[in-house]
């Protein structure tokens, strides 16, 4: 009786898609978020203002062509949401960009690492990915 328990236990879990900190779906026909990275910097030529970039490599068991050219980055911090930012995708590789007034995000050493940035995509059947968190960093000012 408890082995039964254990199994329905795990098949009861397996189907809450909770599968952010592996990055594995839980539906095997999801895309999958393979790697993550977002990067800030303080633009100074001309125009001054905080640019962030973001940058993805995703795949899906269905083939490349199947994953949405659309997907997205929802940002936040200990606060909670901050915002949701357009992921574009294409080929196996996704691309973000936005400026730090958009989203009123900060870029220095010190508040770079209090931001989440979830990565998810999704495929042309409506399969969404399990969010993946990436690491930021603040590289040079340009």
């Amino acid at each position: 009786m408890s082995l039964i328990l254990a199994l329905m236990a795990c098949s009861t879990s397996a189907d809450t898609g909770d599968t952010a900190d592996s990055g594995v779906p839980t539906d095997p026909a999801a895309p999958v978020v393979e790697s993550a990275s977002v990067t800030c910097y303080f633009h100074t030529t001309g125009d001054t203002f905080i640019q962030w970039n973001g940058i993805a490599t995703v795949s899906d068991q269905q083939g490349l062509g199947t994953i949405e050219a659309l997907g997205r980055v929802d940002v936040s911090d200990a606060g909670g949401a901050i915002g949701t930012v357009a992921l574009a995708c294409a080929d196996g590789s996704c691309a973000t960009s936005w400026q730090g007034d958009d989203l009123d995000v900060e870029c220095d050493a010190v508040a770079v690492p209090t931001y989440d940035f979830a990565f998810v995509v999704l495929d042309i059947d409506g399969h969404e990915s399990a969010p993946v968190l990436a690491s930021a960093e603040k590289t040079a000012d340009q």
